[in-house]
């Protein structure tokens, strides 16, 4: 039942959706907003629906995966971390769909600067609840940071991901806080969000990388000189 789980949201969403834009009054309505968060195309109400028709596409991969993981033992050795991955990033997409739904079938002509600090705040959210799995995610080619480092050795492979888990809590907590800061200050939005996803980059991404392939070098040397 489980495997079928994120198909029936995406549907039970899919719906909700569908009967938020017939209860509309408009019928033309935005369909894009530019970088500074002003509309600039329009069409039909019922053109939102493509968002909710991308989770129910997501729902049937994962239950594709779901049956293709039964059979590969080193694929289901790590499937509930697989699923509650997807389940942090369906709420991401629910929050942003909506808030995208709303804002334009209301007819809001300008987006405002509370996009750039709400996605900003999902985000961070995500990559704090996805990080905090990191350590716990074994050794694999499908999930996690994988590198030639990390793959040629799993003490690299537990060591990395412990670190990336680390400063991906900590980076993640950070652009969570940067957006409420930023909605409290009116900072900048778009500063904010590409601040806080460029600090996540550099810390939680390319500095457990470079780590890797520091103590992967150090193995394979000491390996040598035995």
């Amino acid at each position: 039942m489980k495997k079928f789980a994120f198909l029936i949201l995406s549907l039970v969403n899919a719906v909700l959706t569908a009967v938020y834009v017939a209860l509309s009054p408009l019928e033309i309505v935005p369909m894009h907003y530019n970088i500074n968060g002003v509309a600039d195309s329009y069409s039909s109400k019922w053109f939102v629906m493509f968002m909710p028709c991308i989770l129910i596409v997501l729902g049937i991969v994962y239950l594709i995966y779901s049956f293709v993981a039964q059979h590969h033992e080193k694929m289901l050795k790590n499937q509930k971390y697989v699923g509650r991955i997807v389940l942090g990033i369906y709420l991401f997409f629910i929050i942003l769909f909506w808030y995208l739904t709303v804002t334009c079938i209301s007819g809001a002509t300008k987006m405002g600067n509370a996009a750039e600090y709400i996605l900003s705040a999902a985000l961070g959210a995500l990559m704090l609840f996805i990080s905090n799995m990191l350590p716990k995610v074994k050794q694999n080619k499908t999930l996690g940071i994988r590198i030639p480092a990390t793959l040629s050795s799993e003490t690299v492979w537990k060591k990395t991901h412990k670190l990336g888990g680390y400063l991906g809590v900590i980076s993640g907590s950070v652009m969570v806080i940067l957006a409420i800061v930023g909605m409290i200050f009116s900072l900048n939005g778009m500063a904010v969000l590409f601040g806080g996803l460029g600090l996540f980059l550099v810390v939680a991404c390319i500095i457990p990388c470079i780590y890797a392939q520091v103590l992967y070098s150090k193995e394979k040397k000491a390996n040598a000189n035995t």
